[in-house]
């Protein structure tokens, strides 16, 4: 099954079934946000986030159902917003991880240095970490019974996320 996304106006959106190897089609579809003015680093950023958190929604879904939009919401700004329904046991892992995204806030190296020690034990989690430590991303999960999404921000150039 080919992927296809399309872009309108500063948006892009995909939805549907996909499988983990359908995944990686998502970096190459948001090549087009070199139009931002970006460097290639900060692109780099966006397209590793936007990959690690759509796989992750593809991976956990329990109906293997998941979206993902990037919005450019200001000239240098950037939205990441995956929408997926999981099971029971990944909830709680999830929940886990929203809390200790809140209270890692200022040292979210630390939070994923301590996600990887955990990561053969615990299940979750780490990816999101990834996110938001190395692409340096503002991420929040929010959970609404069995639905997931996760919002992760970035300031393409000076601006603060």
């Amino acid at each position: 099954m080919r992927v296809a996304g399309a872009w309108r106006e500063n948006r892009f959106e995909l939805d549907g079934a996909f499988t983990v190897e359908q995944v990686s089609a998502v970096r190459r579809l948001l090549e087009r946000l070199h139009r931002t003015g970006a460097n290639h680093e900060m692109l780099s950023r966006v397209s590793i986030a936007a990959h690690e958190l759509f796989e992750n929604a593809v991976k956990f879904s329990s109906d293997g159902f998941a979206s993902i939009r990037v919005d450019v919401v200001a000239p240098h700004r950037v939205l990441i917003t995956t929408r997926n329904r999981a099971l029971a046991e990944n909830l709680v892992a999830l929940r886990a991880m929203a809390a200790r995204l809140q209270q890692g806030s200022r040292d979210m190296m630390g939070v994923y240095l301590d996600l990887m020690q955990q990561a053969p034990r615990a299940r979750g989690g780490l990816g999101i970490g990834r996110v938001a430590a190395e692409a340096e991303m503002a991420v929040d999960v929010e959970l609404d019974g069995d639905l997931v999404v996760v919002r992760a921000v970035m300031a393409l150039e000076g601006e603060a996320a």
